[in-house]
């Protein structure tokens, strides 16, 4: 956890250097995303939308909705509120920090043989709410279209917590 936590402020105070150069102004600007990815974590496929708005040149808010494709009878929703820090490292290029709040809902099955054997449905529901932190970058590939990369953790109660490596494209407007 040091690590992950060295590694954010690492990225934060880089990506701080970068934001001195007021390369372009992009208040208002928004971009609508699809998301594939990992979550460490469980082992778990990731897919998920997102939406980003920039509220300021240089802050913008990105809400997301992720689903952890089911595994080992646990499937995850992750619904979060992120706000990023812009740092334009060139023209095409930002790298950004995230921060924000998450809500994850696991589902699981506790006992996945008995349901089988007696076709019985039980499924139990965790709902968490969490921190998220992270560190991404994007590179504009045409005048309309993002790619990029993201890690992320998000911090919940004990037995819960997720790290994700995603990548996104995404269509920018």
């Amino acid at each position: 956890m040091r690590v992950i936590v060295f590694i954010v402020s690492f990225v934060f105070m880089i990506t701080n250097g970068f934001a001195q150069k007021n390369l372009k102004g992009e208040k208002g600007v928004s971009s609508v995303g699809g998301i594939v990815g990992y979550a460490i974590e469980n082992e778990q496929a990731v897919v998920g939308i997102d939406y980003r708005y920039n509220i300021q040149d240089k802050i913008r808010l990105a809400p997301s909705v992720l689903y952890a494709i089911k595994k080992d009878n646990t499937e995850t929703w992750y619904f979060n509120a992120d706000a990023q820090y812009l740092a334009r490292v060139t023209e095409r290029m930002t790298l950004y920090p995230i921060g924000g709040l998450g809500v994850s809902v696991w589902r699981y099955s506790p006992m996945p043989l008995l349901q089988d054997f007696f076709d019985v449905k039980t499924i139990e529901t965790d709902v968490c709410v969490g921190l998220n932190l992270g560190f991404g970058g994007e590179i504009r590939v045409t005048k309309d279209i993002i790619a990029g990369g993201e890690f992320r953790y998000n911090w919940t109660k004990r037995g819960y917590n997720q790290a994700m490596l995603l990548a996104r494209v995404a269509y920018y407007f």
